[in-house]
């Protein structure tokens, strides 16, 4: 039997449910379905307005997107950590931005924060983009100081941190705005999906806006009247009226309806990733380096790893249907998609995790046997 890094969080009754509403529908594309999502979403999470998009990365998309297309910004400078994922730096490439890579966290992964805020001095950058990689919280009070004391607005990629919590709040509910992931490998699924949760409206109503083509057919009133009135717009042409360079980022009511029944789910979900973690800890935690930090709770997305026998550790997992991967994409700067465009600068937290890190299985599927299993075959070949 293999012991995946995820597994279905769709039950058999949910797909029932779903079928039944498939038959007694004749909406799927984003409507209805999706709206009470939003609102669900954003009590759950504690933030006031929440868009759903297609994925994680169009999450992070829109988010770079509408921020370039506000009045926020006193430059196109953005802090982005070195360990993360592709498609959280790839906006900042995408549309012009002039991205700096941080060093990681030796502890959580996330941002160092000496290293961030020697950034901040010498770049004074309108805003950082931080990763609570595998549901682990960034040294927050730390970072939201600094951001403080530069003016820099704090976005959070919480892709990998659904139901993680730190002071009793949400990750994805201290910046901004955050991103999140719905993808089939992370804490819940709507098979493919993802949502933007933002505090600020203008924000949130640009997001709406450049969510569907460009056009105000879904933005609030006093937003779409603005531009109407500027422009003179009448209602008929109001329907086909354009005020951003939009994208079609948009998902399914489909996916709304799975999602809505999977964020019932999620505490439970989280509740027994965070108790696989705990255990990991008690038999891993002073024999080789592991992830730690200050999170409340974890909705661990994997448990990390990092020791300099990585491939022997790996191979031994393998070998015994264990599945396994790097910690993410380690250093961003060692892929070609940066590399080529930019100059390295010295990382070497983030250089170590990216030579040595893997995470192993850590959902909500997986026995205290399992998590004894994997443990015994890393400590095997320490």
């Amino acid at each position: 039997m293999k012991i995946k890094l995820a597994e279905q969080s769709i039950s058999k009754q949910e797909i029932s449910d779903l079928v039944d509403w498939l038959q007694n529908t004749d909406r799927y594309t984003k409507g209805e379905q999706t709206t009470l999502f939003e609102k669900e979403w954003s009590e759950w999470v504690d933030m006031p307005y929440s868009i759903f998009v297609n994925s994680g990365s169009s999450a992070n998309l829109l988010i770079f997107l509408s921020l370039l297309y506000s009045d926020k910004l006193k430059n196109k400078k953005v802090i982005l950590p070195a360990v993360s994922w592709a498609t959280t730096v790839a906006p900042a490439i995408q549309f012009g931005f002039e991205p700096i890579l941080c060093d990681c966290d030796p502890e959580d992964f996330g941002l160092s924060i000496e290293d961030f805020e020697s950034l901040c001095e010498q770049h004074r950058p309108s805003f950082v983009v931080l990763v609570h990689v595998l549901g682990h919280a960034n040294k927050m009070r730390q970072i939201r100081e600094i951001c403080d004391k530069y003016d820099v607005y704090m976005v959070e990629d919480a892709c990998e941190a659904p139901g993680s919590k730190l002071g009793g709040k949400n990750l994805g509910s201290l910046g901004l705005a955050s991103s999140f992931s719905f993808f089939y490998g992370h804490q819940m699924s709507t098979i493919e999906g993802g949502m933007v949760s933002t505090k600020d409206r203008d924000l949130y109503n640009t997001m709406l806006s450049i969510r569907s083509h460009g056009w105000l057919r879904d933005n609030e009133p006093y937003f779409r009247q603005r531009y109407l009135k500027k422009h003179n717009i009448s209602d008929f042409d109001s329907k086909y009226f354009f005020v951003f360079p939009g994208l079609n980022i948009r998902s399914t009511d489909l996916s709304a309806f799975i999602g809505r029944m999977q964020v019932k789910k999620i505490d439970s979900f989280t509740e027994t990733r965070n108790k696989n973690y705990e255990r990991y800890v008690s038999i891993l935690g002073n024999k080789t380096r592991i992830q730690r930090s200050d999170t409340d709770l974890v909705s661990s997305l994997g448990f990390g790893v990092v020791n300099e026998n990585r491939d022997k550790i790996v191979r031994e997992l393998n070998a015994n249907n264990v599945e396994t991967r790097p910690l993410i994409c380690g250093s961003i700067q060692e892929h070609p998609f940066w590399n080529t465009r930019y100059e390295k600068r010295p990382l070497p937290n983030a250089s170590v995790l990216h030579k040595n890190g893997f995470y192993v299985p850590c959902h909500q599927n997986m026995s205290s046997e399992e998590v004894d299993f994997i443990c015994q075959l890393i400590l095997k070949n320490l």
